[in-house]
C-alpha cells in the first residue's frame, strides 16, 4: 500500500482539479456506476484505475460518465485502454462520439475510425471518417481523419477514392505508399510499376515489403509487370524481413550487382544489406562484397557501400582496411552530414592508434568538418583517458585546436580541467599555455555560463554561478491564462502522459505565460517529470524567475527526504539531486535495464538492502520505501568510499568499477577523478547531480551557492576568502 502521506498529498493539490471536474456534474447523479461521485472522481484523479473493474456495464448505464464531465467518456476510453478492457473502451468511445461536444468529439471520432480500422471493421470505419471530413476541421484532425479513411478504402478496395484521398494527405506515411501502389495495380495504371518499386528501393525492409510479397504471391497475374530483377528484388526485401539470411543475402547482392546504378544511387539496398552481415555474423564477407560493388554503384550508394565496409572492418579490428575504405567512403560523399560521420569513424581511430602526430590528424578532421559538435563524444573520452593518464602537455595541445576549431563544449571542459590542474599543482611548471589558471576558469565559465563548468568555475573563482541568479519575476497576471480545455482534461483522469504529450506537440504555439501555467498544474496533478521539462522548455526561451527555478528544482516527497537527509546525516540537496536525476519524482518510473521507482534501485540490490532493514517484501514502487532503501544504499557505498562524488560514481557504475578507476586516478582531487572515469554517462550523471545539489541549496537552504558546489568535492576555496553570501 502506498504511503499515507503521498496520497494525502495528491488529495490536497487535485482539489482545485476535482472541484473543476465536479462542477460540470450539474443536476447528475450524486453517484457514478454506483460509487459515490466525488470518490470516483479522486480515485481516477490519482490513477487508481482498479475500482472501474468491478463496474458491471451490463447493469449500469455507461451514460452515467457524462456527468462527470463534458469529455469524460473520451478519457475514459483511454483509461479502459490502459486497463486492457477493450469492450469497454469502444462503448466509452462511441459514447463520446455520439453524444460530446466537440473537441472530444471529433477526437473520439479519429480514434473511433482508428480502431474499428484496427478490428477490421471497415464499413463503420468509413462512415465515421467521412463525416468528420463533411465538417470543417483543424488541419490536424482533417489529416488524421483521412488517413483512417484511406486506409479503410483500401481493405474495401475501393481503389479509385484511395488514390484521390491519398492525394490529399499532406506527408503521407510509408503504409500509405504501399496503399497507392497495390490500388493503382488493381486499377491497371501504368504508374503502379514505379510507385512499388520505389516503395522497395527507397523504404528500408520491413513488415511493407512482406505484405506486398504475399500480395503478390496471392495474385500471381499481377507480377507479370514486373521483371526477373525487380521479382528478385521484392523476394529478397521480403526475406530479409524475416530474416533469412541464407536466402536473402546472396538475393540481395544479386539484385545489386545487376540493378542499374542510376535506380540505386539513392536507395536503401546498401542499408539492408549492412544489417543482414551484422546480424547474421557474415561481416568479412560483407564487407569484401560492399568494397567490390561499390566500384559499380554511383551517388550516396557507393558512398553507402564504402562507409558500411569501413565500419564493418572497424568493428573487426581491421584498421587498415577500415582507414583506407573510410577514406574512400569520404572522397566518394557530397553529403555533409554523411562526412562528418566517416570522420568521426577516422578520428575515433586515430586517437586509439595515438600516433606521435595524433593531436595534428585531430586538427585536420576537425578543420575539414561542417559541424565540429558532432565529434564531441569522441574526444570527451579521449580527454578521461588523457587526464587518468596525466597527459597534460596534449591535453594543453588539444586545447589550442579546439579553440581554433571548435567544439565549444569540449573547450570549455578542457580551460576547466587545465585551470583546475593548475591551481592543483598538477602541471610543473606552468608551461605551453599563455593563458594562466584563472584565466582558464574564467574562459570555462563564460563558454559553459549555464552548464556544469560554467557553475564550477564561477565557484572555485568565488562568483556566483550564473544559474543561481534567478530573472526577476513579471508582474502576475490578474488572471491565469486558459489552456486547451481538451488537454488539461486528461488531468483529472490521471492520464498525464497524455496532457504532456500533446503540450509538447502544440509548445511553440504557447506563450511564456501558457507554459508556466501548464508547468504549474502539471507539478500540482503530481506529474513532476513533465512539469519540470516543461519549465525546462521555456528556460530555453528566457531566464527563469525565483518561483520557476523552484518548479524546475522541486521539493517533491520533501517529508520523506527531509527526514532521511536527518537520520542518514547526508545533505539534504545531494539526497533532492539524487532523485530528481534518478526518477525525476516519477514513483512508478522502471528503466529499460529493470531499475525501479524514485531511486531507481535495482531489484536484486533492494532485496539485498531491505534485509539489513528487516523490510519483507518491499514494494519498490512506495515512495517511502522506495527512498528509505535508496538513502540506505547510498549510505553504505559512502562509507565505502568515503565521498560523495565516489559514492555517486558507485551508485550509477557499480562499486567494483569504481574501485578499478580509484587504482588509476584515486589520488587526482575529486572533480578532476571524475574526469578521468571512462563512461561518459556517469561523468555526466555526477555533474548533473552536482548542478541539482547546488540548485537545491541556493533555493532551499541557507548554504551559499559556491560552498555547495566547493564542499561536493572537498575543494578548498582559493579565491581570497569565503564568498560572500548570495544575497
Amino acid at each position: 500500500m502506498r504511503e499515507l502521506a503521498s496520497i494525502f498529498l495528491k488529495i490536497r493539490i487535485l482539489i482545485p482539479l476535482l472541484a473543476v471536474l465536479l462542477s460540470t456534474a450539474g443536476c447528475g447523479p450524486r453517484k457514478v456506476w454506483g460509487y459515490p461521485a466525488d470518490v470516483l472522481a479522486l480515485r481516477l484523479s490519482t490513477a487508481r484505475y482498479a475500482v472501474l473493474a468491478s463496474v458491471d456495464f451490463t447493469t449500469q448505464d455507461p451514460s452515467q460518465a457524462l456527468s462527470l464531465s463534458p469529455g469524460a467518456p473520451y478519457y475514459l476510453s483511454l483509461v479502459f485502454d490502459s486497463m486492457d478492457m477493450a469492450d469497454q473502451a469502444m462503448r466509452m468511445l462511441e459514447l463520446a462520439w455520439n453524444r460530446c461536444p466537440d473537441p472530444w468529439k471529433r477526437e473520439a471520432g479519429v480514434l473511433l475510425a482508428q480502431k474499428y480500422n484496427a478490428k477490421k471493421n471497415w464499413p463503420p470505419a468509413i462512415l465515421v471518417a467521412r463525416k468528420i471530413l463533411s465538417t470543417q476541421q483543424l488541419p490536424d484532425v482533417e489529416q488524421r481523419a483521412r488517413r483512417a479513411l484511406v486506409e479503410a478504402l483500401y481493405w474495401t478496395q475501393q481503389d479509385e477514392e484511395v488514390l484521390r484521398q491519398a492525394d490529399l494527405l499532406t506527408n503521407p506515411d510509408s503504409e500509405v505508399l504501399l496503399f497507392r501502389g497495390v490500388s493503382s495495380l488493381r486499377l491497371g495504371m501504368a504508374s503502379a510499376h514505379d510507385l512499388i518499386i520505389q516503395l522497395f528501393l527507397q523504404q528500408r525492409a520491413s513488415t511493407l515489403h512482406a505484405r506486398f510479397f504475399t500480395f503478390l504471391a496471392g495474385a500471381p497475374q499481377y507480377a507479370e509487370g514486373f521483371t526477373d530483377l525487380e521479382r528478385d528484388l521484392i523476394a529478397a526485401k521480403n526475406d530479409l524481413f524475416l530474416q533469412d539470411w541464407e536466402a536473402g543475402i546472396p538475393l540481395m547482392e544479386s539484385v545489386l550487382s545487376r540493378l542499374d546504378p542510376a535506380r540505386s544511387a539513392a536507395s536503401a539496398l546498401v542499408g539492408d544489406l549492412a544489417v543482414a552481415y551484422q546480424s547474421s555474423g557474415r561481416q568479412a564477407a560483407g564487407a569484401r562484397f560492399l568494397v567490390g560493388v561499390s566500384s559499380r554503384l554511383t551517388g550516396r550508394a557507393r558512398a553507402d557501400a564504402l562507409e558500411q565496409a569501413g565500419r564493418i572492418y572497424k568493428r573487426m579490428r581491421a584498421s587498415r582496411d577500415a582507414f583506407a575504405v573510410l577514406r574512400a567512403a569520404l572522397a566518394a560523399s557530397d553529403d555533409a552530414d554523411q562526412r562528418d560521420r566517416e570522420r568521426w569513424h577516422l578520428m575515433d581511430m586515430i586517437i586509439a592508434r595515438n600516433p606521435p602526430d595524433v593531436l595534428a590528424q585531430v586538427d585536420k578532421e576537425l578543420a575539414a568538418s561542417s559541424n565540429p559538435g558532432f565529434f564531441s563524444d569522441v574526444l570527451e573520452d579521449w580527454i578521461s583517458d588523457l587526464v587518468g593518464a596525466r597527459k597534460w602537455k596534449t591535453l594543453m595541445g588539444l586545447l589550442k585546436v579546439v579553440q581554433a576549431r571548435g567544439p565549444q563544449d569540449v573547450q570549455a571542459r578542457l580551460s576547466y580541467v587545465l585551470g583546475r590542474a593548475g591551481q592543483e599543482g598538477l602541471i610543473t611548471p606552468w608551461s605551453g599555455l599563455a593563458a594562466s589558471p584563472g584565466d582558464l576558469l574564467r574562459q570555462a565559465a563564460s563558454l559553459d555560463a549555464d552548464g556544469y563548468y560554467g557553475l564550477m568555475a564561477s565557484s572555485v573563482l568565488g562568483d556566483v554561478p550564473p544559474q543561481v541568479k534567478p530573472h526577476p519575476a513579471d508582474a502576475a497576471p490578474e488572471r491565469r491564462p486558459m489552456l486547451d480545455p481538451f488537454v488539461t482534461g486528461f488531468l483529472p483522469f490521471g492520464l498525464f502522459s497524455q496532457a504532456y504529450q500533446r503540450l509538447v506537440e502544440s509548445r511553440r504555439s504557447l506563450s511564456d505565460a501558457e507554459l508556466h501555467e501548464a508547468a504549474r498544474l502539471m507539478a500540482q496533478a503530481g506529474d513532476y517529470a513533465s512539469s519540470m521539462h516543461l519549465m525546462g522548455i521555456l528556460g530555453r526561451r528566457r531566464p527563469l524567475s525565483q518561483d520557476e527555478l523552484a518548479m524546475e528544482y522541486p521539493k517533491a516527497f520533501s517529508s520523506v527526504i527531509d527526514e532521511l537527509s536527518l537520520t542518514s546525516g547526508i545533505a539534504g540537496p545531494v539526497l533532492y539531486g539524487l532523485v530528481r536525476e534518478e526518477s525525476y519524482f516519477d514513483p512508478d518510473i522502471v528503466s529499460s535495464v529493470g531499475a525501479v521507482g524514485l531511486s531507481q534501485l535495482m531489484p536484486a540490490t533492494a532485496a539485498a538492502v531491505a534485509r539489513r532493514l528487516h523490510m519483507a517484501e518491499p514494494d519498490l514502487k512506495d515512495p517511502s520505501v522506495n527512498l528509505t532503501i535508496g538513502v540506505r544504499h547510498f549510505q553504505d557505498l559512502l562509507k565505502s568510499v568515503n565521498n560523495v562524488p565516489k559514492a555517486l560514481l558507485s551508485y550509477n557504475a557499480g562499486l567494483t568499477r569504481v574501485r578499478a578507476w580509484e587504482r588509476t586516478g584515486g589520488d587526482l582531487p575529486g572533480d578532476m577523478f571524475v574526469e578521468s572515469v571512462p563512461f561518459e554517462e556517469t561523468r555526466k550523471y555526477v555533474r548533473k547531480i552536482l548542478v541539482s545539489s547546488v540548485m537545491y541549496a541556493s533555493l532551499y537552504g541557507s548554504e551559499d551557492p559556491r560552498e555547495a558546489a566547493l564542499s561536493f568535492f572537498n575543494i578548498q576555496d582559493r579565491s581570497g576568502g569565503a564568498p560572500p553570501k548570495t544575497p
